[in-house]
């Protein structure tokens, strides 16, 4: 992303621990930040349930990576220091740049027409909003650093940002000028710059395609949604689950908004993919009406096809990295 060389100076412990029935208050995620006798440290904390999704580790790990970024110049902190964490519009806006979502395409539409100001959108606290106002906030994200990267010396500039965060005011629209001049002197002309950038990002990703690992990446969280329940109403069970077992309890609502996502990513999806996501889709859509005939069968076609074109493109990719 920065095109820099690797010179890490700040380790980064990942500490990925098991519910514990004697510690039920533990929560998900945690950075912690300390000075200790060798310098500074970095640990990062994980809750790993049933539930626990991949992309909450590469979030948190991109975070962990930022922070080691804007402190690897600063080794001699006084013991106690507040560390400034990365903020949250530069996380999600890196991590969505090579994995944008069907939500991040509809949410650049939303906002192409009538963004927020920038100063709002910089001030939000993602953690506090709703699920769709949070796809909004990211497609926000996405499109700033689009923007930014996309300058003539975006690259250096944000390097530049990133280093100085924990030097970072409370002022954070102050901030972003200072280190990228050419979006205003002024809160007036940065909004103006704002809101014609994020027109333009929307209008040039909105026919853009996801890479093979992002659509493989969705389509692994779509099949993670639980559609139904077994026949003694224990379990929950995923689609692919729920096709094979006898006489479940079928969630409707659940199935049909699995298909409506399904169907979102089929329209970005990458091509190689294409046909096995529709595959899913219409699979979710019958389990939503209740009709299975056959279904197993088809859908372990599907899986089977899917293996071998991710062999195929992962021996693609080794020749090309070789």
């Amino acid at each position: 992303l920065l095109q820099l060389r690797d010179q890490w100076s700040v380790p980064i412990l990942l500490n990925l621990r098991r519910p514990q029935a004697n510690a039920p208050e533990v929560p998900p995620v945690l950075l912690n930040f300390s000075q200790t006798g060798a310098g500074l440290k970095i640990q990062l904390d994980l809750l790993v349930d049933r539930d626990f999704q991949p992309a909450v580790l590469q979030r948190e790990v991109l975070r962990a990576l930022l922070l080691e970024l804007s402190y690897r110049a600063l080794p001699s902190l006084p013991a106690g220091t507040p560390y400034v964490a990365p903020p949250d519009w530069l996380v999600d806006g890196i991590f969505t740049l090579d994995n944008e979502s069907p939500e991040i395409f509809a949410g650049l539409d939303s906002v192409a027409s009538n963004p927020p100001t920038l100063g709002s959108f910089l001030t939000q606290h993602p953690g506090l909003l709703d699920s769709q106002s949070r796809a909004l906030y990211r497609a926000c994200a996405s499109a700033l650093v689009r923007i930014l990267l996309e300058h003539e010396n975006g690259r250096a500039q944000l390097t530049r940002y990133i280093a100085d965060l924990s030097r970072a005011s409370a002022d954070v629209l102050s901030d972003l000028q200072a280190h990228f001049p050419w979006l205003g002197k002024e809160s007036g002309a940065m909004e103006k710059n704002w809101s014609e950038h994020i027109a333009r990002v929307a209008r040039e990703r909105r026919f853009a395609l996801i890479t093979f690992a992002a659509t493989s990446e969705q389509l692994d969280e779509c099949l993670r949604a639980k559609v139904a329940q077994d026949r003694e109403k224990k379990n929950s069970l995923t689609l692919e689950e729920t096709v094979r077992v006898s006489r479940p309890n079928i969630d409707t609502r659940a199935a049909t908004e699995l298909g409506q996502r399904l169907t979102l990513l089929a329209t970005r999806a990458h091509p190689l993919l294409r046909p096995v996501v529709v595959d899913y889709q219409l699979a979710a859509e019958l389990v939503a009406r209740k009709k299975r005939h056959g279904l197993a069968r088809r859908l372990t076609g599907s899986a089977a096809l899917r293996q071998k074109i991710a062999a195929r493109m992962s021996e693609v990719d080794d020749f090309m990295n070789w």
